[in-house]
């Protein structure tokens, strides 16, 4: 089987103490049934701790969705007495992903992690990608695929590639290659009787009539976010503020967030969701919604990315790095918007949704946004 990682993917570490987040709060941890034979095992006083903070099938969490072995210093109790290698599946795993499709592998470091969006805007591509990737062969079965879903894959593949060349292509600004995107999706998904039939960029010179057109578009981006579950109190707060931003929005002569990302974070951060999702349409048809996922990701993180960044600022965990230097800020409104879409089934759903039957989430209409 092929294995295709990105480039910082085998340099990937958990940084453990020294991160400002973690990944055992906010989480329900499933226990797999080979960690589960393991536990009931363990012998002592920790033994009979670690099985009394299992219960069907999961850990018990403590108040604010604390797993019960997350120590105050930031350590797992489990690896302290037990080694890294008594972790349960998810533990050992999160927060790399992995999709295998037939005789191809491919795994990547989730968006919600600090260091991994951190190695991630750090990384540097190539001249026909914003990311570089590493292939090698590996032991690992392949999956059965018919003929007919290997043509279809490997066909996926090569849009994905041509998409990773559109962002690439620095001979023109981001927001035109976006646009490039958007068009190739539509043509490639079949979707273009659908982009006939819905809102199409008005062609008057009224910029006041454009511009509140384009506010009410930002607003139903935002609105759409509260209809699944809350990721906690971070979002909630940044949630807030969003809804407090969305009724006075005046982003022809406002744009509080235009500075915190550059033009070569967005190519990354765009290419990079591309590369987690486009294939995945191999299995649902629709191509064209995780393109628009992933500039609907970028857009939500250039306009309000500092909102996001505010309601998770937190002390810094040495000192060489501060709440409030760029990078930080950069990677805490990465990592929670990620959490709140990314890992909600719920979200993910609502907005696939959204992009396929909602106008004001048309390709026309993410095309009016771009540009503004």
């Amino acid at each position: 089987m092929l294995l295709r990682v990105p480039d910082f993917y085998d340099s990937f570490r958990c940084i453990a103490g020294k991160c400002t987040d973690t990944c055992c709060v906010g989480w329900e941890i499933d226990v797999d049934d080979v960690s589960a034979k393991r536990y009931a095992k363990v012998k002592g006083a920790f033994g009979e701790m670690l099985r009394e903070n299992i219960e069907d099938g999961h850990f018990k969490l403590l108040a604010g969705d604390r797993c019960p072995f997350l120590r105050h210093d930031g350590l797992c109790d489990m690896i302290c007495n037990l080694g890294e290698d008594s972790l349960c599946d998810i533990c050992r795993e999160h927060p790399r992903f992995v999709e295998v499709y037939g005789d191809i592998m491919e795994k990547g470091i989730g968006l919600c992690c600090e260091e991994g969006v951190r190695f991630l805007l750090e990384s540097k591509g190539t001249a026909t990608s914003p990311i570089a990737f590493i292939e090698r062969v590996i032991d690992d079965e392949p999956d059965d695929i018919p003929d007919d879903a290997l043509e279809a894959r490997n066909a996926i593949f090569e849009e994905r590639e041509h998409l990773f060349k559109i962002l690439a292509d620095h001979s023109k600004p981001l927001n035109e290659r976006l646009i490039e995107l958007i068009d190739f999706a539509v043509e490639t998904s079949g979707f273009e009787d659908l982009e006939q039939s819905i809102h199409n960029i008005s062609t008057t010179t009224d910029s006041d009539r454009n511009s509140k057109i384009s506010n009410n578009i930002l607003r139903s981006w935002i609105e759409v976010l509260a209809k699944g579950e809350s990721y906690g109190p971070a979002w909630d707060c940044a949630y807030k503020e969003l809804v407090q931003v969305s009724q006075n929005l005046e982003y022809g002569k406002n744009r509080e967030c235009a500075g915190l990302f550059a033009h070569s974070d967005g190519e990354k951060i765009i290419a990079y969701l591309l590369f987690r999702y486009y294939e995945k349409s191999l299995f649902d048809g629709n191509s064209l919604t995780k393109v628009e996922f992933a500039i609907y990701f970028w857009v939500m993180l250039q306009k309000f990315g500092e909102i996001f960044a505010r309601a998770t600022s937190t002390p810094a965990a040495n000192e060489s790095t501060s709440p409030h230097d760029p990078q930080v800020a950069k990677i805490n409104a990465i990592k929670l918007f990620s959490k709140q879409t990314e890992y909600s089934e719920e979200i993910m759903g609502v907005l696939e949704q959204e992009f396929m039957e909602n106008p004001l989430f048309s390709p026309e209409n993410f095309k009016r946004i771009l540009m503004e």
